[in-house]
């Protein structure tokens, strides 16, 4: 179960997960799959369905998301995040979803993989949910943190195999944020939508000096003309030249390149 201490104060309404409602989502959501390369069991894909219904109950009180149509939902956030599923390594074990938000990408990916996962973000109030849902959804082996990236990277150096991001900052950002996290030859997951020629460069700048690699690199278009994605593969095969982390907000402010 997940852990995060403020969940009792979120009351969540039960959804029946047998429902026709919630069957006609599993059944769209797994219509996308194929074209993907993805293949997902119904039990499964009912989780990520239901994860999202709790957060669509939810964001009417607290603001977790700023999609609200549940058709777009589906791609932008489920199928969005599954898009990480074929980039993780066999045999990883622990997974952290920096920035993770109202769940994404961490949570389904924990629910369609053995992967255990961390789930961190800075607004307290958004793991509050994440962890309360993970709790309704009878999900193990799940972690919620509220906490700065660079604070808690301090506590957990080099104890992931592999780190997620979505939206959440240009691309040199991430990969220094990532790599105090990862064990040597520990995968850091990017998706982005369509990086321009300077945030790309100066990504692979901060990869020569974080100790990553590029390994692999896919351009995807998601359905119904909902975007562009890029899931880009780093692997960690060197040592960090410089100490990190640095202090909290150089990452933003300085960037390494």
């Amino acid at each position: 179960m997940s852990d995060f201490s403020g969940a009792r104060s979120i009351e969540l309404e039960t959804i029946d997960p047998s429902s026709e409602f919630v069957d006609q989502l599993v059944f769209k959501l797994s219509s996308y799959l194929p074209s993907f390369g993805i293949d997902i069991d119904e039990d499964r894909l009912r989780l990520c369905v239901l994860h999202l219904l709790y957060v669509e109950q939810v964001n009417h009180y607290i603001n977790l998301t700023r999609i609200t149509n549940l058709d777009d939902a589906l791609v932008l956030h489920i199928l969005d995040s599954l898009l990480f599923l074929p980039f993780i390594p066999e045999g990883s074990d622990t997974l952290l979803d920096m920035g993770s938000g109202p769940g994404y990408p961490g949570l389904p990916l924990h629910a369609c993989s053995n992967v255990s996962a961390t789930l961190l973000d800075s607004v307290s109030k958004k793991m509050n949910v994440v962890s309360a849902i993970a709790d309704a959804l009878l999900v193990s082996d799940i972690t919620c943190v509220s906490d700065r990236l660079e604070t808690y990277a301090k506590d957990k150096a080099g104890q992931f195999d592999v780190v997620t991001a979505r939206a959440l900052a240009s691309l040199p950002v991430l990969i220094e944020y990532a790599r105090p996290f990862l064990k040597m030859g520990g995968t850091l997951l990017v998706s982005k939508g369509l990086p321009d020629e300077s945030e790309v460069s100066s990504g692979f700048k901060a990869c020569s000096i974080c100790g990553f690699k590029l390994v692999d690199c896919q351009e995807f278009d998601l359905p119904h003309d909902l975007g562009h994605r890029v899931i880009l593969s780093f692997k960690v095969v060197s040592k960090s030249k410089v100490k990190l982390p640095r202090q909290n907000g150089l990452a933003r402010k300085a960037p390494l390149a």
